[in-house]
């Protein structure tokens, strides 16, 4: 890109160092949360027979690609990668909430079936709205590979299927819940309060997150345009709401493991 006159270029940095601080942010918080379960998730996942390669390894090659200066061919083939990560991230996610859905309604064939289907749409629709993008174009004297969408309201669908799963899981969980709470209320530890206690906190960040995002999206801010006629709105640039989602994640699937072992006895 040819460089940009002096005032254009300093708006420009300025507000991509503000999607660089804001993701860095994100990530710090993600690290956090895993800090807090790290002893729980040592004996509850990584002491297990098999587990998987740990999510933060990506969101550190994401960060990476956010301040280091890598060539244009390096970025391309790369640009998808923050997205392809998050989609996994969301079938995980998505394939817990359906397990405890499952126990929830006693094994009920109908339910799981509806839930998979809702799984399976949120998925293809995040599929077609990341593959939509490209990699920011930056002045020569700024760095970054940042992904944003060609078109901002296709790229939005990726959020607005989260809202529309983790709502169905949530009204669901809590529609069986609310039958049955009265019963367990005076139990020390069972797996209603678990689901109850994880499934509220977790759709409310997650809800929050994403409709603050689809909400931006939508309205459209123009600070970070490259040119008076460019309407990419700077909230594309940095949504790294991936990282709200696995911090969720972190302590949600560790106390899933836990409860598993507790259920399991010695």
């Amino acid at each position: 890109m040819a460089p940009s006159p002096e005032p254009e270029l300093a708006r420009v940095a300025y507000y991509l160092m503000a999607a660089k601080m804001y993701s860095l942010a994100s990530c710090v918080m993600l690290f956090y949360d895993i800090v807090l379960t790290f002893d729980r998730e040592i004996d509850s996942i990584w002491l297990k027979p098999k587990t998987g390669i740990s999510p933060p390894l990506g969101y550190i090659v994401i960060i990476v690609s956010f301040h280091h200066p890598w060539s244009p061919d390096v970025c391309n083939r790369y640009i998808l990668f923050p997205e392809a990560l998050k989609v996994v991230t969301a079938f995980v996610i998505g394939v817990i909430f359906l397990m405890r859905l499952y126990a929830l309604y006693g094994g009920n064939r109908a339910i799981m079936a509806l839930g998979a289907t809702l799984l399976l749409a949120e998925i293809v629709i995040k599929i077609w709205a990341f593959t939509d993008g490209v990699a920011l174009e930056l002045p020569k004297e700024l760095v970054g590979c940042i992904l944003i969408g060609k078109n901002h309201t296709r790229f939005a669908f990726t959020w607005i299927a989260e809202l529309g799963f983790d709502t169905a899981m949530f009204a669901l969980t809590l529609g069986r819940t609310i039958m049955y709470y009265r019963h367990q209320r005076n139990k020390k530890l069972t797996l209603l309060n678990l689901i109850v206690r994880d499934g509220v906190i977790y759709f409310a960040i997650i809800f929050a997150a994403n409709f603050v995002t689809v909400f931006m999206v939508f309205v459209s801010f123009r600070p970070f345009a490259m040119a008076p006629d460019d309407d990419r709105p700077f909230n594309q640039l940095a949504p790294e709401d991936i990282k709200v989602i696995n911090a969720s994640f972190s302590t949600l699937y560790v106390n899933n493991n836990e409860f598993n072992d507790f259920k399991a006895g010695p």
